[in-house]
């Protein structure tokens, strides 16, 4: 494979939590018993719903989560724990693979190679992190037994 060919399948790779992720987790939300309310405390408002729903929670936000209600019963809130994405760290492969090529190539580029890696890495973490891809929230799926008053 040539430097060029390498450098496109790169930058097509980057920000590989934004591809793979997107900006937004769905988070399935189910109560027993149906019929609560949901209030999703995650970046903008958004419109109630009831269970068994999905809500949206956007991944760019510090502080997520929702209150479970229901009349009769006593309101639960559950906080969503936001840690790095595994896909986040695929953009390690940009100074990896730079190195790799350079090292291949037997060449007084080879660091040359490992900076052109290592800049559209840099991108690809960016791009993560503005878009909030790199984060991925736990738990991944609500499920509550509700409380009676």
């Amino acid at each position: 494979m040539n430097l060029k060919t390498f450098i496109a399948v790169l930058m097509f790779a980057q920000g590989c939590a934004t591809v793979h992720n997107g900006r937004h987790q769905e988070v399935s939300v189910v109560t027993d018993p149906a019929g609560a309310d949901v209030e999703v405390r995650c970046g903008r408002k958004q419109p109630p719903r009831v269970t068994p729903t999905t809500v949206r929670l956007p991944r760019s936000v510090d502080d997520c989560s929702i209150v479970l209600t229901r009349e009769g019963f006593q309101p639960e809130t559950v906080v969503f724990d936001p840690t790095p994405n595994r896909w986040y760290w695929a953009n390690l492969a940009g100074p990896i693979g730079g190195g790799t090529v350079g090292a291949t190539r037997g060449s007084d580029q080879a660091f040359v190679d490992f900076l052109i890696g290592a800049a559209i890495g840099g991108f690809g973490f960016g791009l993560d992190a503005i878009t909030g891809a790199m984060w991925e929230f736990a738990p991944d799926r609500v499920e509550r037994k509700l409380v009676p008053k």
